[in-house]
């Protein structure tokens, strides 16, 4: 159960980083662009759920003869990163040029 807890904990790391940098990112404790901190977290959210599905094989008892359902969760990570992480890149992105948009206002 741990086990598996961590694989899970390694599949989702990458979308939440990427929530979490953009919103430092907005909130201008960070200056990495947000196409930067998109393009780290893709990378990672593909890379993290091959490395869970990894560790679940090693970890696998020697009876067991099929691993099918360790190579489907593995692909339903990939497909959660690569489904969150560009959309929400998409929507931070347009928050900060709004507000930078905000900012060069002159009145």
């Amino acid at each position: 159960m741990i086990l598996f807890l961590f694989e899970l904990m390694l599949m989702t790391i990458a979308p939440v980083a990427q929530i979490i940098l953009c919103i430092l990112h907005l909130s201008g404790r960070i200056k990495l662009p947000i196409t930067i901190i998109t393009l780290i977290c893709l990378t990672a959210g593909i890379v993290l759920p091959v490395l869970a599905n990894n560790i679940a094989i090693l970890n696998l008892p020697s009876d067991v003869k099929c691993a099918t359902g360790l190579v489907g969760f593995a692909l339903l990570g990939m497909l959660f990163t690569i489904a969150v992480i560009p959309a929400s890149g998409i929507i931070f992105y347009i928050q900060a040029y709004y507000k930078r948009k905000k900012l060069n206002v002159v009145v």
